[in-house]
């Protein structure tokens, strides 16, 4: 097994997934920031499903906008500590030994979910009416049809994993797992810990370069608070947005339209946080 076959793998996955997550489940489903076709929508989200089901996801995150930081919010560090918005909101504990056990799960980590994650957290999903009437997302937010599809997701990885480089090449997938899932839970925990505020900020969101190459864009989000339907995290000279440059590709040959993101007058007015839809072809 090659440094490069290892790289190559852990970068595929690593992308594909984050795209997933970044572009399917957020920018798509939460903030309806573009529109895709159907096919890749659900192809996007159907990669991204070990971060939740889509109809809880989507509820949930609907609701930590609404209620940034305050003690409504599901997963405030300012609230509960850093263990409890990094991964225990999902568990229900704020056990710091249990939070850690389950950040360092990887690929195990899928089967836990598998069962639990359709039955908790949620209170909200009732903010997602929109997602749960789209037929695929409500079939795949059931417990059952949810349970097979994470087991797929835990044995495909796995089990290639395991023929093309045997015991190393578990080693690697559970590696890149333990990345995977930890840089997006730092949305929740140290982006909203470290890194730079924005001018008259109502809450603690930050942004961070170090943040915003690891996690594909995700981490400039102080400017995703300000507009949470904008399609572009990256709002200023210097703050690179992986996830942005992919939308601008499919924009290119057609596969991404009805893109919204912040114009002049967002940025001096009241309508930083309002939702106002902006198209732009920039």
């Amino acid at each position: 097994m090659s440094i490069a076959s290892i790289l190559a793998f852990f970068f595929v996955y690593y992308v594909l997934a984050g795209l997933a997550i970044n572009l399917g489940y957020h920018r798509v489903l939460a903030h309806r920031s573009l529109k895709l076709p159907k096919w890749l929508e659900r192809t996007l989200v159907t990669l991204g499903l070990p971060t939740g089901t889509p109809v809880q996801w989507v509820g949930n995150h609907r609701y930590h906008h609404a209620h940034t930081d305050t003690p409504l919010d599901p997963h405030s560090p300012l609230q509960r500590g850093f263990w409890y918005a990094h991964v225990g909101w999902y568990l229900g504990s704020d056990n710091v030994f249990l939070c850690v056990l389950y950040s360092l799960a990887g690929p195990f980590r899928l089967l836990i979910d598998a069962w639990m994650r359709p039955r908790t957290n949620q209170e909200f999903s009732s903010l997602a009416p929109d997602v749960s009437a789209d037929p695929w997302y409500r079939l795949i937010s059931r417990p059952w049809p949810y349970a097979a599809a994470m087991h797929l997701h835990f044995l495909v990885p796995v089990l290639a994993a395991w023929y093309l480089w045997g015991i190393r090449g578990c080693a690697i997938v559970w590696l890149t797992l333990v990345a995977l899932y930890n840089m997006g839970d730092a949305i929740d925990s140290i982006a909203h810990m470290f890194g730079n505020q924005l001018s008259g900020q109502h809450d603690r969101s930050r942004n961070s370069f170090v943040m915003g190459l690891l996690i594909l864009g995700e981490g400039w989000h102080a400017n995703h608070h300000r507009f949470p339907w904008s399609a572009k995290h990256g709002l200023a000279r210097g703050q690179f947005d992986w996830t942005w440059q992919v939308i601008r590709v499919l924009r290119a040959v057609g596969l991404a339209r009805e893109i919204r993101i912040p114009t002049a007058p967002d940025f001096a007015g009241p309508t930083a946080v309002s939702g106002t839809t902006h198209l732009s072809r920039n």
